[in-house]
């Protein structure tokens, strides 16, 4: 069984191909100012169709063509641009390395990364899915707790999700052979196409030898696993779900190593260049401050990093007195007015970015917590820990998706919220996510809202 039927991904590969075809027209155009003359746009178009092939394969092996392509569309862009970049490094190893070929687009290329990608993103994600009618793929949920009903509820009241839950199966609240009964109904009876379930539940352990059966032997339905599709919806971990198990699983470091030195190149020369030209905005920030409450104009901290290691970070001072850490657990200090404007504005943070210089801290990552805090909340939330496996950041995918942010004083509540959006970042953090934080964060300032 398929989600998308055969002539869906048809329509699905012709559109690709269409797409890198009249990027190449487009970016001759956008290169020369021009409309490209017959000769030019041959020449092109028969060296780039070579490379179509290759590419492809690239395309197959990221997944673009993955069984659950219109179930995960949120996993596109990283995709997309992670598959380009690649697919440009190998264009440029044809172009220039390879004789064969009789033009050597340089500017050529890099306007046609930024244009195909552009391109394929909007069809990807805003006109395909609209072309075909989309068929409703009824699914049965397997499993329990507030996490599953939340996800039933998201996904059956919002159209844009093509699944819609048929029903919820619980089977810790029947006897096997009952559950083992609906299941097979559901499945026969041509309801349900897919199967959404908890395998790490116990309760499951006599249905297991069902699911598979009809996932992967007879493929009368196919099988997501419930975190996933979570994970999807929400942009978050569903704590209560995973375990020590599924995190060593997932939570993998290895294999990011362009990456890693692409951030932290974007790092040094975005905090050197705002950094010096925050250096205008010191001295009236600071005048500010002495007006209302006098000296100090900066606070260090001590906060937590990466692999739990202490490092000190400066802002400007936004409460009364100069928080050392302790007072945050009783809240005994409050936010001064000009304190207020400068949180609101994040102007207060500007010091940090020298921090992000020297490598304390990056732009994007979960934000850094007093050490107070941190050994309150490890007593309270499972897995907090996990936060510091990588490098704290100014921003993070906490600050922009999660309003409850706890300011000062111990909220375990609202922090494991928190945590499940840094989680979440922490297993797809790319290229991608960073620039889509950043521009999120951008719109946050611009809009004054946010901590």
């Amino acid at each position: 069984m398929r989600i998308l039927s055969k002539k869906a991904y048809l329509v699905l590969l012709l559109g690709d191909i269409s797409i890198l075809y009249t990027s190449v027209w487009v970016t001759l155009a956008l290169r020369h100012l021009e409309v490209p003359s017959v000769q030019s746009a041959a020449v092109h178009l028969t060296s780039f169709s070579l490379l179509f092939l290759v590419w492809f394969v690239v395309y197959f092996m990221a997944g673009l063509y993955g069984r659950y392509t219109v179930l995960f569309r949120r996993q596109l862009p990283n995709i997309i641009f992670g598959a380009q970049v690649i697919n440009i490094v190998i264009a440029a190893l044809f172009f220039f390395l390879i004789p064969f070929f009789s033009i050597t687009p340089k500017t050529v290329l890099a306007i046609y990364l930024v244009v195909s990608t552009l391109l394929l993103f909007v069809w990807r994600m805003y006109v395909y899915p609209h072309i075909l009618v989309r068929r409703e793929i009824g699914a049965v949920l397997v499993g329990t707790g507030a996490e599953l009903t939340e996800l039933a509820e998201e996904v059956n009241a919002d159209p844009v999700y093509p699944l819609a839950f048929k029903a919820i199966i619980h089977p810790e609240l029947a006897t096997r052979d009952a559950t083992d009964a609906t299941l097979t109904k559901l499945l026969e009876g041509g309801s349900v196409q897919a199967i959404v379930a908890d395998v790490s539940n116990r309760s499951l352990d006599t249905l297991l030898e069902r699911i598979y059966d009809s996932a992967f032997i007879r493929r009368t339905a196919v099988f997501v696993d419930v975190r996933q599709l979570y994970q999807e919806v929400f942009q978050k971990l569903p704590l209560a779900l995973i375990d020590d198990r599924w995190l060593l699983r997932y939570l993998s470091l290895s294999g990011r190593f362009v990456y890693d030195v692409v951030k932290r190149a974007v790092d040094i020369s975005g905090a050197l260049v705002l950094g010096v030209a925050s250096l205008v905005l010191y001295p009236f920030v600071m005048l500010a401050i002495f007006l209302e409450d006098g000296r100090p104009f900066f606070i260090r901290q001590e906060r937590i990093g990466q692999g739990g290691r202490h490092i000190m970070v400066r802002k400007f001072r936004t409460m009364t007195g100069s928080d050392s850490g302790q007072q945050v657990l009783a809240s005994e200090l409050s936010v001064t007015r000009v304190g207020a404007f400068l949180r609101r504005t994040r102007i207060d943070e500007l010091p940090q970015l020298w921090a992000v210089l020297t490598g304390s801290l990056s732009f994007v990552g979960p934000r850094p917590e007093l050490p107070a805090l941190v050994e309150a909340y490890r007593a309270h939330i499972p897995h907090y820990n996990l936060r510091h496996v990588v490098k704290p950041g100014l921003s993070g995918w906490a600050q922009i998706m999660h309003d409850g942010h706890p300011h000062h004083g111990v909220d375990a509540d609202a922090t494991r919220e928190k945590l499940a959006y840094d989680l979440h970042y922490i297993k797809e953090r790319g290229l991608w996510l960073d620039i889509s934080i950043m521009a999120l964060t951008l719109k946050t300032l611009i809009t004054k809202r946010g901590s």
